[in-house]
C-alpha cells in the first residue's frame, strides 16, 4: 500500500514539474522578429494576390453581362469585349499561380500559425 502512495505521489509531482516548466518554456521561448516580418510580408502579399483575383473574377462576370447586353449590330463592340474576356481570363490565370505560389513560398519559409 505504500508503495502505490508513493508511486502516485511520484507520477503526481511529475506531471506537476512538467507543467509548471511547460508554461516557463511558452514565456521564455523567442520568436526571431526578421521570421515574423518576413512571414507577415508573405501573407500581405497573398492577400492582395487573392484581392486582385476578386477583382479580375468581378470584371469577368461584368464582361460577360456586357456581351449578352451588347445589340447584334455593334459588331466591333462585340469583339473588343470578346477580346477583353480573354485578356481578363489570361490575367487570372497569372493570377492563380501566383497565389499557388505565394502559398507554396508560405509553407516552405515554415511560418507558424498561418492557416491558408
Amino acid at each position: 500500500m505504500a508503495q502505490i502512495f508513493s508511486i502516485l505521489s511520484l507520477i503526481i509531482s511529475i506531471g506537476y514539474y512538467s507543467l509548471t516548466h511547460a508554461e516557463d518554456y511558452k514565456r521564455t521561448v523567442i520568436t526571431d522578429p526578421s521570421i515574423s516580418r518576413r512571414c507577415e510580408l508573405l501573407t500581405e502579399t497573398r492577400k492582395e494576390k487573392i484581392a486582385n483575383k476578386q477583382r479580375i473574377l468581378a470584371m469577368i462576370e461584368r464582361n460577360k453581362h456586357l456581351q449578352t447586353i451588347t445589340p447584334e449590330n455593334k459588331v466591333t463592340l462585340k469583339k473588343k469585349l470578346e477580346v477583353n474576356l480573354g485578356h481578363l481570363e489570361h490575367e487570372l490565370t497569372l493570377t492563380l499561380t501566383q497565389i499557388q505560389y505565394q502559398e507554396e513560398n508560405i509553407v516552405r519559409k515554415g511560418c507558424p500559425g498561418v492557416t491558408l
